[in-house]
């Protein structure tokens, strides 16, 4: 337990009694009640320079949830997910001591990944259990759904939703379930020790969405992730008439500070500019990112997206202490629907100090078989100058999906 799981009750009472005043449009969307079922396989083929033989891991993801809304305002969902190393575990899980194979994080697990509650009278919600929490562009908080086993907090959220387009989150975050899964033998790795309080503002703008966040967490098992972040993020697209060709652009800075238990005594900047122009068949992306360091530590980002950012091949898990800045270049697009496609080219350099870490070329391709299962090949090289290894990765997802994990 935890001295944030002491205050649930009050919070959840608290924000409930704010719901009852409440009315209007919906502040939290919430698919029809039913069956929510995901069956992913995923085969990984992973050549790392250092290693005699490259990994090759087969992993099998079944979730299983339902989702029930048992009153006009009330609705609860469970949900559990499996995963399975099919034909051996010819890879290293991190736990299974087969160091002398590349790393692949889906190590086999079973767990209850989701299990909840929530209240919602239109324009005020709450939201009570384990759950995934998904801000904006994942950066700083995902449930990680690249992996095989998901990340999920143990948590309490609300949400405020005002007719000025204005919308207001907060969350309370007590224990965050990591994508290691649930049987991993470290409990270090497996699940943290939480008191968060994340503070969401939205606001919609003549052009584009401004945004305003402060994540203040303190984390009791792994100290130095205990951080105060606050920053600004703009975002928007701008369509030039009927031609089909838009403008889409996102401008981010923050800052963040060790805060509470945490040893190392730092603060850092981040930020980050991008600019995207095309059609829906095919865009152009350029953009530019930014995590600080001092050459003793670094912005970080624990409980967000790793695969998302920063190359496909995890090289950069963890900020380096000298900071890490992504320059990088990207096509994107969609053909007759079913088939989306995107090549990107990542630059990575050293924030501190000049130092140029390594390249990496991204590529992926989706298919939609129908609507419910779908095929998807990822290929990532990554070339080492002074920092990681070089790595060449493939993989192949064959995916069946009936609802959204996570119930909304």
């Amino acid at each position: 337990m935890g001295k944030a799981r002491r205050v649930f009750a009050a919070r959840w009472l608290v924000s409930g009694v704010f719901a009852a005043q409440a009315g209007g449009a919906y502040a939290l969307e919430y698919p029809p009640d039913g069956l929510v079922v995901d069956l992913r396989y995923r085969s990984a083929h992973i050549d790392q320079v250092g290693y005699a033989k490259p990994a090759n891991a087969n992993t099998l993801r079944f979730t299983l949830g339902y989702l029930w809304k048992f009153a006009p305002q009330w609705s609860a969902y469970i949900e559990g997910t499996r995963v399975f190393a099919l034909f051996g575990e010819h890879y290293n899980t991190g736990a299974n001591g087969n160091t002398h194979l590349p790393s692949e994080g889906d190590p086999p697990s079973s767990e209850i990944s989701s299990a909840w509650i929530a209240w919602d009278n239109g324009t005020v919600s709450t939201r009570l259990g384990r759950q995934y929490v998904s801000l904006d562009n994942d950066r700083f908080f995902t449930p990680g759904l690249w992996r095989q086993n998901p990340q999920s907090f143990d948590a309490i959220a609300a949400a405020l939703k005002l007719d000025t387009g204005t919308t207001i989150k907060y969350y309370h975050l007590d224990e965050a379930q990591r994508s290691v899964g649930h049987d991993y033998p470290d409990p270090t790795q497996r699940e943290w020790q939480l008191d968060a309080n994340l503070i969401h503002v939205d606001q919609t703008l003549p052009l584009g969405t401004l945004t305003g966040y402060g994540y203040f967490v303190e984390n009791d098992t792994s100290a130095k992730y205990s951080w105060r972040t606050s920053g600004l993020r703009w975002t928007g697209k701008y369509s030039f008439g009927s031609t089909g060709t838009a403008l889409g652009w996102v401008a981010e800075g923050a800052r963040q500070s060790s805060w509470r238990n945490n040893p190392l005594h730092y603060s850092a900047d981040y930020r980050m500019l991008e600019l995207s122009y095309g059609f829906a068949w095919a865009s152009l992306k350029l953009g530019d990112e930014v995590l600080g360091g001092n050459g003793k530590a670094a912005f970080s980002s624990p409980y967000g997206s790793n695969h998302n950012f920063d190359g496909w091949t995890s090289q950069f898990k963890n900020t380096p202490p000298n900071g890490l800045e992504d320059r990088y270049v990207a096509a994107f697009g969609k053909v007759a629907s079913r088939l989306t496609w995107s090549v990107t080219f990542h630059n990575f350099f050293a924030e501190h100090i000049s130092q140029r870490y390594g390249s990496e070329l991204n590529a992926m391709v989706n298919y939609a078989l129908r609507k419910d299962l779908s095929i998807q090949l990822d290929y990532a090289d990554y070339h080492r100058n002074t920092f990681g290894a070089s790595t060449r990765s493939l993989w192949a997802t064959l995916e069946y999906k009936i609802g959204k994990q996570g119930g909304y």
